[in-house]
């Protein structure tokens, strides 16, 4: 067999076998690694080879956001980006702006504003926002994703009143006649988006694009889709892209919990799907964000009552569908660890996504569980700095605990929650997890978080996640060897110079 394509001359670290250890080529054919280890390399040579010499350039391979919203964070480039709004006057500067872009009819959305950020220190009002949309229905997102801010024209056409109900797991925000002012807390965010107008096809496929070019920037060939609610369109539109050659990442698309009858009728099962496009697991929200999430020490929203999750995973678990479980506060990642135990043994890999206050106690069920643990690691940072603003004191410690999960023997893959986290680069949060002062991990281990365990949660690890030979060739290139030893690194701007998805350059140059 001779190789399509040799890369030389470089430092190639598989992540696999030996770990960081660096090779000098690396062979490539048929998509997959054939080879990787020193000159002998070059044997593989034939007369129609490919030869790329590195000098001295890292590579390593593609990351994995193994949960990042993807279609969620391209259709809200087309809203109003509100991300560092100093205050409402700005952000209704900034909606006023995206009218004038509008169509007739077509709501107007904002995105990415932090209320601590604001001069107020308090959400919007409806009537404020009215000043700027008038009758167009409109609402604004924090960019938690937990928090949303309607008009009094999008409140109308939900039919919100002073007589409307909280609905289970969420708060409309009221004045003190008990009108509605606007804010909408989890679920009932959905009480406004029921009635909005589904973005068309077109345009869930120009979200993805958009939200594509970025990740692939950022060295990411792999990403778990995560979703908010049950869009079927969101699988229609990478299937579409997919079969139009458009497709330049591995998407593993999580499917709604409002889905599960209908995915598990079809017969899709864990793993469903192929190399480009697969049916992820059966996602659901089990507590709130933020001050919302269920501690232990009490407080919380429970947007998935303990006896609905077991319901719901017992579903899941009987069709061999895998649930990846929104759970933060220890109390929720407990109800998570009930609900499967309680669903019997199985091979299902149910997840924990954020997994952010966990306990020796609950890294120990996980571990004994399977489950895999998907995490944030830069939450670890905002969890040092903020704990004492939404956590009690006595839940602080076990925050982010990377170390301690790794040491249960549970895998930890690690992601972005795109776009809660405006820039999905992966080299910061590695950095945090390995200069952690509390629960910090090496960085073979953090690297492998966002390669290797990324596809072991998607049950692809025989398959991509490494350079070893016989992987998939998603690798990405750097100028330099930002893991040369001793080497100053600008963690922030850190960006491959190249990317290759199954040998083929999806992104720069070599």
């Amino acid at each position: 067999m001779h190789a399509e394509l040799i890369l030389s001359r470089g430092r190639i670290r598989t992540l696999g076998r030996t770990g960081v250890t660096p090779h000098s080529h690396l062979a490539i054919a048929g998509g997959k690694v054939v080879a990787c280890g020193g000159r002998e390399v070059l044997g593989l040579r034939g007369p129609r080879t490919r030869v790329v010499d590195l000098r001295g350039s890292a590579v390593l391979p593609g990351f994995n956001d193994a949960h990042a919203h993807v279609v969620y964070y391209g259709l809200t480039r087309f809203g109003a980006d509100l991300t560092g709004a100093r205050g409402i006057d700005d952000i209704l500067d900034r909606l006023q702006a995206q009218v004038a872009k509008l169509k007739p009819g077509e709501w107007l959305q904002g995105m990415g504003y932090r209320t601590d950020e604001l001069t107020e220190r308090r959400q919007p009002h409806r009537t404020e926002l009215d000043r700027v949309t008038g009758d167009r229905p409109a609402f604004i997102d924090e960019r938690g994703g937990h928090a949303r801010v309607a008009n009094s024209a999008a409140l109308a056409a939900a039919g919100v009143t002073a007589e409307t109900p909280n609905p289970h797991g969420g708060r409309i925000g009221r004045d003190l006649n008990r009108s509605a002012n606007g804010l909408l807390l989890e679920a009932a965010m959905r009480i406004v988006a029921d009635v909005q107008p589904a973005p068309p096809l077109e345009r869930r496929i120009e979200g993805v694009l958009k939200a594509q070019d970025l990740l692939v920037s950022r060295g990411i060939t792999s990403v778990g889709a995560a979703v908010n609610r049950g869009f079927a369109d969101d699988l229609r539109a990478y299937e579409r892209l997919a079969c139009d050659g458009r497709l330049r990442m591995r998407v593993n698309e999580f499917l709604s919990w409002e889905l599960l009858e209908a995915a598990s009728g079809l017969g899709v099962r864990a793993g469903f799907g192929g190399a480009m496009l697969r049916a992820g697991p059966i996602k659901v929200f089990v507590d709130g964000g933020a001050e919302r999430v269920a501690t232990r020490s009490g407080g919380g929203v429970w947007r998935t009552t303990p006896e609905e999750l077991k319901a719901l995973v017992a579903r899941a678990s009987a069709a061999g569908l895998q649930v990846a479980a929104h759970a933060i506060g220890d109390a929720a990642i407990e109800a998570m660890c009930d609900a499967v135990e309680a669903a019997g043994p199985s091979h299902l890999r149910h997840r924990v996504e954020h997994c952010t206050i966990c306990p020796p106690d609950l890294q120990a069920r996980l571990a004994a569980l399977g489950m895999v643990a998907v995490m944030q690691p830069m939450a670890a940072r905002f969890g040092r700095v903020a704990s004492a603003i939404f956590f009690p004191v006595r839940d602080r410690t076990h925050l982010a605990p990377h170390r301690g999960l790794l040491r249960a023997g549970v895998p930890v893959a690690f992601s972005s929650d795109l776009p809660v986290a405006t820039d999905p680069n992966p080299w910061p949060g590695i950095r945090v997890a390995v200069e952690d002062q509390v629960n910090g991990i090496a960085l073979l281990p953090a690297l492998r978080a966002y390669t290797s365990t990324g596809a072991y949660a998607s049950f692809e690890e025989n398959v991509k996640g490494t350079l070893d030979p016989g992987m998939l060739a998603d690798l990405q290139v750097y100028g330099g060897d930002p893991l040369e030893e001793g080497k100053e690194v600008d963690w922030e701007n850190l960006r491959p110079r190249a990317v290759l998805l199954g040998g083929v350059r999806v992104f720069g140059s070599l």
